[in-house]
């Protein structure tokens, strides 16, 4: 057998088919990785999954000792940037649901990142976020002044191509009912950063997904499992997915913590964002109080997420990619820490960031699993990360639709980034909060 696929070339030929062997074969799905597997690749797609003692002689293969074979990771939550791309790559990122952008911007990303495999992952989109009448965001943000022109907005977004929509926290009930139900009527989910509207207004009105588990005070404070299972019943009733993006609030609650100025995934952030992050950032506070509060939250969040979780609540996970210390790719990996710190299995944090999220992002047929007629999306990892979750940062090889594509070409790919400011929604609101 071969195994002549590694290049650092972005345009090096590669074979129509070819075969991946890896010690360790996760699917997405199962409790524990299979092994003697072997994955046919053939130019997108999975062709088949063999035994490895059937593989023919003359296949191109990768051999992979020593790693797990997982389906390509998947962040629910990011506000995408041109910069952004290879360090998604590098973490086995391969697709990424971007939930508030300027809405032509994100669209012509998309594109380009279907033309350049090598250059970034997949991106599932929602376009401006659905703001109230004073955005908060000037460039990602949309301000609506009522119902009516919410329901504009959303069929202006969804005529244009967008795949999901996102409500944001300046919407009050009855703009929240008009959206969802716009939205639903066009064929498109929806998710939402609540502010105004409660969380029993919004699933009542048919909320697809809720991001930050905002609206949600019972998983903010100490709250008996009585208190709990109230809210858990209610999202289990509507069939709402939790986007809990723990890790922004670990961020929030660790101000002071100095490893994160020593996190070689810094090394990853363009230096516009790391402008942003030095002198804007959160809030520096003297309320030690205060710190403490937000750390005390951070283990009610842990507590009903475990909870929410182990009732049959379909648990998502996305990070808020790249507010502060927010490194993209790697702040997902993060944030599987964090479930697993909270009392969620490996695989199950494992299945969240793979067969989960792309039930929730409605591309459940195509991505999350390695199976016949799916798109060949990989990550390849030193060691198990079922066994040790901390193994998934252990990034061996990264193949996205197909295309197999070395840290060499993604080093590369991450220099030329950093030469120029990008004129993006994200990198322009941050300059803006700095000014």
């Amino acid at each position: 057998m071969n195994n002549q696929l590694y290049s650092t070339s972005p345009r090096a030929p590669q074979p129509d088919i070819y075969a991946i062997i890896a010690d360790g074969f996760w699917n997405g799905i199962s409790e524990k990785p299979a092994k003697n597997l072997a994955v046919i690749v053939k130019d997108q797609i999975i062709q088949d999954i063999i035994s490895v003692y059937m593989l023919p002689n003359n296949i191109n293969t990768i051999k992979l000792p020593g790693c797990t074979l997982l389906p390509g990771l998947i962040d629910a939550h990011v506000h995408y940037s041109s910069v952004m791309g290879p360090a998604f790559l590098s973490a086995g990122v391969t697709t990424v649901r971007d939930v508030g952008n300027d809405l032509h911007w994100i669209l012509k990303e998309r594109s380009f990142n279907e033309s350049n495999k090598d250059r970034g992952p997949t991106i599932v989109c929602c376009g401006h976020l659905q703001d109230g009448p004073v955005k908060y965001w000037p460039n990602m943000g949309r301000a609506n002044i009522n119902a009516d022109s919410v329901r504009s907005s959303i069929k202006e977004h969804i005529k244009a191509g967008v795949d999901a929509i996102k409500l944001y926290d300046g919407l009050d009930v009855e703009m929240v009912y008009a959206g969802i139900d716009e939205a639903h009527k066009l064929g498109k989910p929806v998710t939402a950063h609540l502010g105004e509207c409660s969380i029993e207004d919004a699933v009542s009105a048919g909320l697809d997904c809720i991001e930050h588990l905002s609206g949600c005070k019972a998983a903010w404070s100490n709250s008996t499992q009585k208190q709990d299972d109230v809210l858990i019943d209610l999202l289990l009733k509507h069939h709402v997915a939790i986007d809990p993006t723990l890790v922004i609030f670990d961020r929030v609650a660790k101000e002071l913590d100095l490893v994160f100025a020593r996190d070689n995934s810094r090394n990853w952030v363009h230096p516009s964002h790391l402008h942003y992050w030095n002198e804007y950032g959160y809030p520096k506070s003297n309320d030690s109080q205060m710190r403490l509060k937000h750390q005390q939250e951070i283990l009610y969040l842990k507590r009903f997420l475990l909870r929410a979780h182990k009732s049959g609540v379909t648990t998502a996970i996305g990070t808020d990619t790249p507010f502060p210390r927010l490194a993209p790719g790697f702040s997902l990996h993060d944030e599987m820490a964090n479930y697993v710190d909270a009392g969620i299995k490996p695989v199950d944090a494992l299945r969240s960031a793979t067969s989960v999220n792309a039930k929730v992002l409605k591309k459940e047929s195509i991505i999350g699993k390695i199976a016949k007629g799916f798109d060949a999306d990989f990550v390849a990892v030193k060691g198990n990360p079922i066994n040790d979750i901390r193994d998934i940062q252990n990034t061996e090889l990264v193949i996205r639709k197909g295309m197999v594509i070395s840290q060499e070409k993604i080093q590369k790919d991450l220099k030329s980034t950093f030469d120029n400011i990008p004129n993006d929604a994200i990198t322009l609101d941050f300059l803006d909060r700095i000014k």
